[in-house]
């Protein structure tokens, strides 16, 4: 049976969108005790993934630059942006990608320090979820298998700097000229902020006091990738198996067909000098007496169809 995995909105299936986690509907006190226990389990268990890190939301974290690149990242589901931050990569649109490799390539070229960051939120979850810093150009030929959909294609790395829910009213004020005047909340996937812009989001980023974030939830979606992965290797296992019996049942058709062709050919053959005969033998047919089966016998030509069939099946 199919795995469901409870989230904020009821129960959802592992292959839905999944726009927050259950610390969406969780008080705060019990969000923290939770944290807490995560992390005592993480010290007992040393296979477990390591969902807290110093690297993360460092009060040291710069947000004054001289020259950086900013882009808003819309994501389809928090699943995605748990394995981005778990394998420091990201895969956007094919046009996406093609805007964020441009945009790298001129960055590396400038002689000043100039980051590419991008400010992540997930689609109607009315909040974003962290940055994360480009760190390396697109690789368009290669894709991983572990997005919660498998439609996209190429990746990049990224390295994550904060990571916390930010909710759109803290961000509501900055407004884009280059998206039309538009709210920065706004935003599609890819749309570029502007430097004065982009930076008034990194110190909102850094000073905004919250302990929710992704982080919360990391065990979650740990488990929903992992009942994904297991139902995805029941499903290539089933196709592998119905291709097997396929490949086998049409090559053994092939094979009957051929047979029963060749057969048919040498019947019909046969049938057709039958027929030239009984035509010229017409007159004598038809004084001969009906006992005298055997001259002028004629041959049915189903019959000879039964008999070829059987030959090539026995064959």
């Amino acid at each position: 049976s199919d795995i469901s995995l409870c989230g904020c909105n009821g129960a959802l299936d592992i292959l839905s969108e999944q726009n927050r986690g259950p610390r969406a509907s969780k008080p705060k006190n019990q969000i923290t005790a939770d944290n807490n226990s995560s992390i005592d389990d993480n010290k007992n268990n040393k296979s477990s993934v390591k969902i807290h890190d110093d690297s993360y939301n460092r009060p040291d974290f710069p947000t004054d630059y001289k020259d950086a690149k900013f882009f808003i990242i819309k994501s389809y589901s928090e699943d995605n942006v748990h394995k981005s931050i778990k394998y420091g990569v990201w895969a956007s649109t094919p046009n996406g990608n093609k805007r964020l490799d441009a945009a790298y390539r001129e960055a590396v070229e400038n002689q000043d320090n100039c980051p590419v960051f991008l400010f992540f939120s997930v689609n109607a979850s009315a909040q974003f979820c962290g940055v994360a810093e480009m760190v390396g150009p697109v690789d368009f030929d290669k894709s991983v298998d572990y997005w919660q959909q498998d439609k996209w294609s190429g990746q990049f790395p990224v390295k994550w700097h904060i990571i916390k829910d930010v909710p759109n009213s803290q961000l509501r004020h900055i407004i884009l000229e280059n998206n039309d005047n538009k709210p920065v909340t706004n935003s599609r996937d890819t749309q570029e902020v502007k430097l004065e812009q982009g930076l008034e989001m990194l110190c909102i980023f850094k000073s905004y006091e919250t302990d929710m974030s992704i982080l919360d939830d990391f065990e979650f979606y740990e488990d929903r990738q992992k009942a994904m992965q297991e139902r995805k290797a029941r499903q290539q296992a089933s196709l592998m198996s119905v291709g097997v019996v396929g490949e086998s049942e049409h090559r053994n058709t092939v094979t009957l067909s051929n047979d029963f062709i060749k057969q048919m050919s040498k019947s019909f053959a046969q049938v057709v000098c039958l027929d030239d005969g009984n035509k010229e033998g017409t007159a004598i047919e038809r004084t001969s007496s009906a006992s005298d089966g055997s001259k002028g016998a004629r041959v049915k030509l189903e019959d000879v169809i039964t008999a070829a069939a059987s030959s090539a099946q026995a064959s």
